[in-house]
């Protein structure tokens, strides 16, 4: 099996994530995208997280109609703070998927912030690093911790998390940023409103 791990908060899950997803999967001939929402993402402490349950069941409305996506709720269901290191080694020891059929999508400021990770080496033993390029991120390969890595030729889509929360805040439309089954789920629910989960 040719697998790759694409671990984030999803919070809420929108389309660049999923064009992305969806662009390394074929470049990659892969077999499975592993969606793996953190519980409490190292690079993002201090900042109010929508409820599992909600960043849970919004993942599973978006990825429902694609066979080669699934999610993953190992990281939610360990708790504490999400260390990337654990979820790759947890993964590669129950499936026994060799480094060359395992990869780790990251975007190009992890790259960047690489060495900031817990055990980066470990994981490079573990898994192939697949870059996606993002927006006002420069890659100075000089000054990368590592230059072991894939990457994938994918539209730059200025979309984030962030901008979707700030706009239902706002009141303003999201329409065409996330699924709409994941846009009804965020209204229904009252979800980036105020005080709402």
């Amino acid at each position: 099996m040719r697998l790759a791990l694409f671990g984030g908060t999803f919070d809420p899950v929108h389309y660049a994530h999923l064009i992305l997803a969806e662009r390394v999967r074929e470049q990659l001939n892969l077999d499975r995208v592993l969606f793996i929402p953190s519980a409490n993402s190292p690079h993002k402490l201090g900042r109010r997280v929508a409820a599992d349950r909600h960043r849970l069941a919004m993942l599973r409305l978006a990825l429902r109609s694609n066979p080669a996506f699934a999610v993953a709720k190992l990281e939610i269901e360990r708790g504490g703070t999400s260390f990337t290191v654990d979820t790759v080694n947890r993964l590669q020891q129950e499936l026994q998927i060799p480094r060359s059929s395992l990869f780790l999508i990251v975007g190009a400021d992890n790259l960047v912030d690489f060495h900031t990770w817990k055990e980066p080496d470990r994981i490079l033993q573990m898994v192939q690093l697949v870059v996606i390029d993002r927006p006002h991120v420069a890659i100075d390969s000089a000054n990368l911790y590592t230059t072991d890595y894939l990457q994938i030729d994918a539209p730059l889509l200025q979309i984030s998390s962030t901008w979707i929360r700030e706009l239902v805040a706002a009141g303003r439309s999201i329409r065409y940023l996330v699924p709409e089954s994941v846009e009804k789920y965020i209204y229904r629910h009252r979800l980036y409103i105020n005080d709402g989960e």
